[in-house]
Order: structure tokens, then sequence, then C-alpha cells
């Protein structure tokens, strides 16, 4: 029997910065296989020929995508087993425990330095418009966040806070019913969505496939949906459940989601631009409306009104950015690509089957 693919992104565009949590997705595995080089598209088709081997093999994984390109991969873990696959020239991680967990792959040697001579003056351009439009990118998203603060600080305004913590308790009354494990919970985490070159984009349905209860959180920003799913992971934890706690997209700051995998069992934030509802027929689907505690005044809907345009302005900018820098990014890496020494690449490659 096969196994299952579940997506998730590998890297959020966020308005802290790029943001990635494979050091603590490494943490998670028994071995760890970093790929060390100078990469083009080819690297994301090994790792998924990596995730398919084995899933041909009973096995489930979980693939992490690009944030800039659809369908391209950046990592590969391989659940149960505990193996990660990472292309570690982009992400932020380094081997921490070689000659034990992490072992080193090194493509560098795969690279024909005539072709890469030949078009090192289009590389160094591209590089530079990159790199430009990569600051760019970054600062339409700081300014989003800074816009979407001051939205938070309308709503604040309005919110009834103890209505809030008094339908918290509830919420925890029901999920939990009382269950406690007899052992420590484990805290991992992951990312469902991002801004891309083509907008908001998310994996939730893929994620929350198998789940038989999916909650849906509906609420004005800055009225506490992350603050909740913090304090509902931490109860969980309390209570011997593992949890997994999945990232924002655009807040670094913040979570969007919550999954209970013993339970079956997700809550998450589903306002835009991850607006989902309940599937019909879907038994376990449940709306979490928390807008009715915070009220607003015609007043503050005007303002907010003025504000989220504003925001979607930033967004809209910062998405024009994140085409721009992709189609720089898409052109160097087809170059490397061209420059890649197939033979020696499947050589190399081969080391990584089987493991």
């Amino acid at each position: 029997m096969k196994g299952s693919i579940t997506k998730f992104f590998g890297q959020a565009l966020t308005g802290q910065g790029l943001k990635d949590l494979y050091q603590e997705i490494a943490k998670e595995a028994e071995e760890v296989y970093f790929l060390k080089g100078i990469f083009g598209f080819n690297a994301s088709n090994l790792l998924k020929e990596i995730g398919y081997f084995y899933v041909n093999r009973g096995f489930d994984i979980e693939f992490f995508y690009d944030p800039l390109f659809e369908n391209t991969v950046q990592a590969t873990f391989v659940k149960g087993i505990g193996i990660l696959f990472l292309q570690s020239s982009k992400p932020s991680i380094e081997p921490t425990r070689l000659g034990t967990r992490d072992h080193v792959i090194s493509f560098y040697d795969c690279l024909d330095k005539g072709i890469l001579k030949k078009h090192g003056q289009r590389l160094k351009q591209l590089s530079e418009e990159a790199e430009e439009w990569h600051h760019q990118l970054f600062d339409a998203l700081r300014s989003a966040i800074e816009i979407h603060d001051e939205w938070e600080r309308q709503t604040r305004k309005h919110m009834d806070w103890k209505a809030l913590e008094e339908h918290q308790e509830e919420l925890l009354d029901q999920i939990f019913d009382g269950m406690l494990l007899n052992k420590t919970g484990t805290l991992t985490h992951r990312l469902f969505g991002t801004l891309t070159p083509v907008g908001a984009r998310d994996f939730l349905q893929n994620i929350t496939r198998n789940l038989e209860r999916r909650y849906f959180i509906k609420g004005l920003p800055g009225t506490g949906k992350s603050t909740m799913l913090k304090k509902l992971a931490q109860e969980a934890l309390k209570r011997g459940f593992d949890v997994q706690q999945v990232w924002c997209g655009l807040d670094a700051r913040s979570i969007d989601m919550v999954i209970l995998p013993e339970l079956k069992f997700c809550i998450f934030d589903s306002t835009a631009p991850h607006e989902y509802f309940p599937a019909e027929g879907r038994v376990g689907d449940q709306i979490v409306d928390i807008a009715k505690h915070c009220p607003l005044t015609k007043e503050t809907e005007e303002k907010i009104q003025e504000i989220e345009k504003e925001y979607r302005g930033a967004i809209l900018h910062a998405t024009n950015y994140a085409k721009l820098y992709a189609e720089a990014e898409k052109e160097i890496r087809g170059i490397v690509d061209l420059a890649t020494d197939v033979s020696k690449w499947k050589k190399q490659s081969a080391r990584l089957f089987g493991k």
C-alpha cells in the first residue's frame, strides 16, 4: 500500500522577513541530509523523486514548497523513519550534528564552470535585479503589517475580552472533555500558507483532509484568534497531547492553526486571505464565531474600510514585487540547470535513495 503526501510551505514571505521552520523540523528527524550547492529547479525534481520513492514503499511523507514557484519543493520529510532531505543553499540552516544525525551531500562539482562563465554577466545582472525586488518586496510587506497593526488597534477598542475568555473556556471543555493522556505531549511546527507571486496560497485542504473535526474561527483582526490558538496549544500539551502549531504566512509572530493528531482535530483562523467554510455533509466541521464579541460602531467601521483599502494596496504592491523577484530567480535557476552536468548529478543523487 502506498503512503500519503502532505503539503506545507517550507518558507513564508512575512512582514518580518523570510520565515522558515527548518530548524524546528530538523529536531523531529533521526537523520538529515543537507543538499549543498547552487541549485536550479533540478533540486526540486530530485526531492520529489525521493518523496515518491518512499511513498511507493508505504511511507507517509511531507513535501515543503517554495513560496516563489508553484510545485517547487525545498525539502522532503519521510515520516515514521524520520529522514529529512533538505536543499540547504537557501534555507537558513546548517548541519549541527555531523557524525551522528547530519549528512552533507555536495553538488558543487556538478556545475560546468565554462557554461557559468559564459553566462556570468547575465547572472550578475539578474542577481542585482533579484536583490532589488527582494528589498522592495519585504519593504511592502513591512508596510502591510504596520497597516494591519492599525486595523487591529481599531477592533481591540470594541472587543469584549471577558466574553471571549468565557467562550475560550467553553471551547476547551468541548474539545478535551476532561481527557488527560499519561505521557508528555510533543510540540512541532509547520507553515500552511504564504504570499506568493500570484497572491496568497495555502494547503489547508490537503493538510486537513484526514481529520475528523475541523473548527473554523471567524473573527476580526486583533480580536485574539492567534492568542486563543496558542492558549489551546498550551492546554493540549499540559494534557499530554501532541500539538502541531501552524504558523501565519504574513505575520511571523502569529499562528493560524493548531492540529491535535491524536484527536484527529484542527482549529484554524478561517478569515481572509485563507477564508474557508464548513464542507457540505462533513459532520465534524464547525464554525467558532468570535466576531460576535466585537460589535463595531459605524465610525469604526468606516475607519476600518479605509485601513483595509490601504492594506490591500500594500499587499498588491508586495505581490507585484514577489512576481518580479520570482522572474529574476527563475532565469537564474534556469541557467544553473543548463550548467549542471547530468551524469555527475545522477551519480551524486543516487546516494540519496534507499536510506
